[in-house]
């Protein structure tokens, strides 16, 4: 059985290193991906372990986003044995370069009453949920000492979610797979998937190359559409966009971080945070600030400026002043893998031999275990819970907002977002008018684009707006 995956992210290089383990004697395995990576969500990514810190107001009503939670939270419980995997591979992280864990959330008026609302949200999933959690007082987080006028009021200590170096890891999953005699990597880019009868025969790749195999598995992340649309397969998947993020890693001799101190999720994004980054060498004073996010139907190669200037400008008022002085080490863009209806795409498609695996937005290192087991689950026919089947690659775009629901969530965040960027309205009615406003042009959006009877998220506001909702 000879075995194609194409992209070499997170998710793809999990698939085939689970794949390893299970190889028969003539099995082989093929990974098709650039070795720079280009627009690598993966290398962008602070890899924060984190579920409960990411709920937001509403994120918990439907059955489906509890099952999905409830995938996060399995996630994060394989981390340290998927850890413990690799080492056994011969690929141990260096000391310090593992899974570490404590997440401090921060409740500050740098944006508007949504962050409030949504560290409520957290809290009552703790408790919910028994998470062990702590309220602490923000003055006592290590590290953490804000602009007077950006400090926070509340906060919480979560000790069970942490983060990972995402560097570091995929360097050691490559070195697994590089020295494995039945595992082929290709430095070149997947082009287009060949159909021969009901089957995926080959794949085309950028240079040239014709690479036939048994099965296929497209988990080229942000580029999957692009993929599907130069294939000729006849099936219909929704279209997969790019969720282009920055980071910044910063070098912070003289404040280095021990804990991740993050915002809520806020205004289309996951907030401000900041996170330990462990280069393989001591000290450990290099620190990832995260993460801008606007929804583009083609790629970035490279940050805006205005997405740069918003993270260093929260990392030095909202986390720490003292960050003034620290070195700006690299500046990383990644182009995380959004779908239509924001959902993940996972599953075997109506093509025998072709499995796809994208969509997971800013979830996919956190669940790349947990995906990548279910992935060869699939590969072997083994059972698989039914719900998982909810997203298959080929369903119709799931509706998970009402018209009410999404419109009024977008006015929040839209607000909430211009509060970010530095809205100061004047001493008059100027919120509730802009609110209105917002409301008037989605009401009129959501008419245009016949959503009468559902809700467009939030995040994809622009890309209904613009026509970009086609495969």
């Amino acid at each position: 059985m000879h075995t194609v995956i194409l992209g070499n992210g997170i998710l793809a290089a999990s698939i085939a290193f689970r794949l390893t383990q299970r190889l028969a004697a003539r099995d082989r395995i093929t990974v098709i991906g650039r070795r720079s990576r280009p627009g690598s969500a993966t290398l962008a990514a602070a890899a924060m372990l984190n579920s409960f810190a990411e709920v937001e107001v509403g994120s918990l009503k439907s059955e489906l986003d509890r099952y999905r939670f409830e995938l996060s939270r399995a996630a994060a419980r394989m981390w340290p044995q998927f850890e413990k995997q690799m080492a056994e591979a011969g690929a141990a992280l260096p000391a310090g370069g593992g899974v570490e864990y404590g997440t401090y959330v921060i409740n500050n008026a740098a944006a508007d009453d949504l962050d409030d609302e949504n560290f409520d949200a957290i809290v009552t999933a703790l408790r919910e949920f028994g998470e062990p959690f702590e309220p602490v007082a923000p003055r006592d987080i290590p590290n953490y000492m804000p602009q007077q006028r950006r400090r926070a009021g509340r906060a919480v200590h979560i000790p069970g979610e942490g983060w990972i170096n995402p560097r570091l890891v995929m360097e050691r999953l490559d070195a697994v797979l590089a020295r494995h005699p039945q595992v082929s990597l290709v430095d070149d880019t997947a082009r287009s998937l060949v159909r021969q009868a009901q089957k995926i025969g080959a794949v085309k790749t950028e240079s040239g190359q014709s690479i036939a195999g048994d099965s296929f598995v497209l988990a080229t992340g942000a580029t999957a559409s692009d993929v599907l649309r130069e294939s000729t397969l006849g099936i219909k998947v929704q279209r997969v966009f790019y969720g282009v993020g920055v980071s910044l890693e910063i070098k912070s001799r003289d404040f280095p971080h021990k804990k991740c101190v993050r915002t809520p999720n806020r205004g289309l994004a996951c907030g401000l945070y900041s996170v330990p980054y462990f280069t393989g060498g001591a000290p450990t004073d290099h620190i990832l600030v995260g993460a801008s996010n606007f929804i583009s139907p083609a790629p970035y190669a490279y940050g805006r400026l205005t997405s740069v200037d918003t993270l260093l400008r929260g990392a030095i008022e909202q986390l720490n002043a003292n960050f003034y002085r620290a070195d700006l080490v690299r500046v990383n863009v990644g182009w995380r893998p959004t779908s239509l209806d924001t959902y993940p795409l996972l599953g075997r498609s109506s093509i025998d031999n072709l499995i796809i695996a994208t969509g997971t937005k800013r979830d996919g290192f956190h669940l790349a275990p947990l995906i990548s087991e279910k992935i060869i689950a699939m590969l072997f026919g083994e059972p698989l819970d039914k719900d998982f089947a909810r997203f298959a690659p080929e369903r119709a775009p799931i509706r998970s907002l009402s018209r009410a629901e999404a419109i009024d969530k977008a006015v929040r965040h839209l607000i909430s977002a211009s509060y970010q960027h530095g809205f100061t309205p004047s001493r008059s009615r100027m919120p509730d008018q802009i609110a209105q406003l917002h409301r008037d042009d989605l009401e009129r959006l959501h008419d245009k684009v016949g959503a009468h009877d559902w809700g467009i998220p939030p995040e994809m506001l622009d890309m209904y707006r613009y026509g970009h909702t086609g495969a």
